[in-house]
């Protein structure tokens, strides 16, 4: 689903829900949609149907990143206090290009790694693909089911990381 208007300068807000639902959750990315202008928590909630401490859980984890920003009143009669949360325009386009960038350097490092040296597997559940030297350690023997690892290719994978990261590419520029 693609949006026509663009979050921050340059995001738009298909990659915005993305990465926001890679790297939290597709309910960090409603809530943060909720927040086209100033909003208290309990107002969220109530849009979102949900409870507010849900809600705040979701608004704390968004703060952490820097994507939302909040002010505290203090009600005077009740000593409680509320919070108005705002969305942090400034931060998302280098939330978003931080975390391609990191993805990026991580199916990077996975590319290299498969595609030095041989792998081995076993075949039980687990399935870990070991490296020589992990093997050989193991004696060649799978440490969870006692099966002997066997050399394990490593094309599908490298296939499939070098188009993981051709999409990564692409949603950078």
């Amino acid at each position: 689903m693609s949006l026509p208007y663009v979050i921050g300068m340059g995001t738009s807000n298909s990659l915005l829900a993305d990465v926001i639902s890679e790297s939290l959750s597709k309910n960090h990315y409603t809530v943060i949609q909720k927040l086209s202008k100033p909003k208290h928590d309990e107002d969220i909630a109530a849009e979102l149907k949900i409870k507010a401490t849900v809600v705040r859980t979701l608004l704390n984890d968004l703060h952490l990143k820097s994507l939302v920003e909040y002010e505290r009143s203090k009600n005077k009669k009740t000593g409680w206090y509320t919070y108005v949360w705002k969305k942090r325009e400034d931060k998302i386009d280098s939330y978003v290009q931080s975390y391609l960038h990191e993805r990026l350097e991580v199916l990077g490092q996975q590319l290299d790694d498969e595609k030095q040296g041989v792998r081995f597997k076993c075949n039980c559940d687990g399935g870990k693909r070991v490296t020589l030297d992990e093997a050989m350690e193991a004696d060649f023997t799978c440490p969870d089911c006692s099966g002997m690892f066997i050399e394990s290719s490593s094309k599908e994978i490298v296939k499939k990381l070098e188009i993981e990261i051709k999409k990564f590419q692409k949603r950078s520029k």
